[in-house]
């Protein structure tokens, strides 16, 4: 199994930082030279890029180099520091391929200069749009605005009555998703701050602010406006009427199933599993207040609804909404405010989905939804499929050495190698304390075998700190193993997951640091 660029950077960071530089000796960097050799053998045919080059110059410098110098020391630090940002130029570039990351208005403060400029050498795509370059300011911002819907500008913006009225006159389209994040040179008045409450959505970056913080928020909007894939069920009695939402949907990639009657309503729901439902509000049979209320009976309905009508009246929208639905959309459909709704929906969903079905530590899978998915794989009746169960080496020494803040890095840790290097397809659950599962869908237990100890090999090669020089002591790594059982899912998921169970056991008193099958 190949090791992408990301857990090749980890893994050599952590070697480096945490073997060769507190202790450097021949001994020290002849164990980093193999850790070098052994993850480019492995990767030299799945590499390409800035990365590959830089870490082709990684292997280069410390084979031509055999004595240890203070000036080898030195090259090979400044090439770490090299290969650690053409890994996170190449996870940015990824980001921003569908076009740029972000628009940025320049004129307006040194702070948004820098700020676009910091972006920019991550590898993110950022348009510099001037008010001087530009004929039409909002035509062009609204022509190419990005997925993040982001514009960057400075804090003296406000002070510029062209540049407010373009920010203006951007927000009050009603498909925009525009969010303005204005770099501060100087903390803003609470009068400037109103004048730019006129831009709609607003986001301050103070002067302690770093360019991490701007590129998390570019990545966490991008990611919340893609809906492409989501599936929505759509209620109309009438074909005609339901034809422009299922065309906007579709043009957005979204998976529709469009049925006519409410009576059908909840055996759709439990076939098509819908992210969204959207239904029309007056309906022979039953409206959509009353649809909405029978699908909020069952606890785990919990997905969003939308009401679809020409109702105006304000107080027969509100009374429906209070029947469980999220939002009231007008008819007939404006493609911009519909689509602008579905997303925020999602977006919302989506966040809400997390914190029921994830680990809050880790962001895996939970135990309950871990064992939910290999339910329904169970179920579906396809072969072969292989659960998965590991449990950390030595955790509780862990934790009892160097305290629980640590363990929590071991086991994000772990999180990230798994992730990292299992496809998107495999289920990854934490299942409590030290112990994780995965669920590997169309695998045979003799491949899913390999590519498991494939994983516990990376996972072995990481360094953890122990953060004990925050109490004034020298810095101290550390470097864990895991145990792990494979089961084929044949039947019962509990059933299964207790074969994996008894592998991981047999792992254990084999001498830990291996996976083992089940008979």
């Amino acid at each position: 199994m190949l090791m992408n660029h990301e857990t090749i950077n980890r893994v050599l960071q952590s070697a480096w930082r945490s073997q060769v530089l507190p202790r450097p000796s021949e001994y020290t960097l002849e164990a980093f030279k193999a850790v070098v050799a052994k993850v480019r053998s492995s990767t030299i045919s799945s590499l390409s890029g800035e990365f590959a080059t830089e870490l082709g110059s990684l292997s280069s410098l410390i084979s031509s180099n055999q004595s240890l110098t203070a000036r080898l020391l030195e090259g090979i630090d400044l090439q770490m520091d090299t290969l650690q940002a053409a890994s996170r130029r190449e996870s940015d570039a990824r980001a921003s391929d569908q076009g740029p990351s972000a628009i940025y208005i320049p004129g307006f403060g040194n702070r948004g200069a820098f700020f676009a400029s910091g972006l920019s050498s991550m590898g993110l795509k950022i348009l510099s749009l001037s008010l001087d370059s530009s004929s039409d300011l909002v035509a062009d911002l609204r022509e190419r605005m990005p997925t993040s819907g982001l514009v960057l500008v400075g804090s003296a913006v406000v002070d510029h009555p062209e540049a407010c009225r373009a920010l203006e006159a951007l927000a009050a389209h009603h498909d925009s998703d525009l969010l303005v994040v204005i770099a501060e040179d100087t903390p803003m008045t609470f009068e400037q701050r109103l004048v730019a409450a006129t831009f709609g959505v607003v986001r301050l970056l103070g002067v302690e602010a770093d360019v991490k913080t701007l590129r998390s928020l570019i990545r966490s909007r991008a990611r919340d406006s893609q809906i492409n894939g989501y599936k929505v069920l759509l209620l109309d009695d009438s074909k005609t009427d339901a034809y422009p939402a299922i065309k906007f949907m579709r043009e957005e990639g979204i998976e529709v199933l469009h049925i006519l009657s409410p009576t059908g309503v909840l055996k759709a729901i439990e076939d098509f599993r819908p992210d969204v439902v959207v239904t029309d509000f007056h309906m022979p049979g039953a409206n959509g207040a009353q649809v909405a209320s029978v699908i909020r009976q069952d606890s785990d309905a919990v997905m969003p609804i939308i009401f679809l009508s020409s109702e105006r009246n304000t107080e027969t929208q509100l009374i429906a909404l209070s029947k469980g639905a999220d939002a009231f959309v007008q008819k007939p459909l404006k493609r911009g405010a519909f689509i602008k709704a579905l997303k925020a929906l999602i977006s919302r969903s989506k966040a809400f989905d997390s914190r029921m079905r994830r680990d809050p530590l880790t962001g895996l899978l939970n135990h309950g939804q871990l064992m939910a998915s290999a339910s329904r794989v169970s179920a579906s009746g396809s072969v072969p499929n292989t659960m998965v169960m590991i449990d950390i080496d030595h955790f509780k020494q862990v934790n009892d050495t160097f305290g629980h803040p640590v363990g929590d890095k071991v086991l994000v840790g772990l999180a990230e190698v798994l992730s990292d290097n299992l496809r998107s397809t495999d289920f990854i659950g934490r299942m409590g304390g030290e112990e994780f599962a995965v669920l590997m869908v169309g695998a045979p237990m003799s491949d899913a075998r390999n590519v498991i100890d494939r994983i516990r090999e990376i996972f072995s090669n990481l360094q953890f700190e122990t953060g004990l020089q925050d109490q004034g002591e020298s810095g101290k790594w550390f470097a864990c193993t895991f145990s792990a059982g494979v089961a084929l899912l044949d039947g019962s998921a509990a059933v299964s997951m207790k074969a994996a169970d008894h592998a991981l056991y047999k792992a254990k008193h084999g001498g830990r640091n291996r996976v083992e099958a089940a008979d």
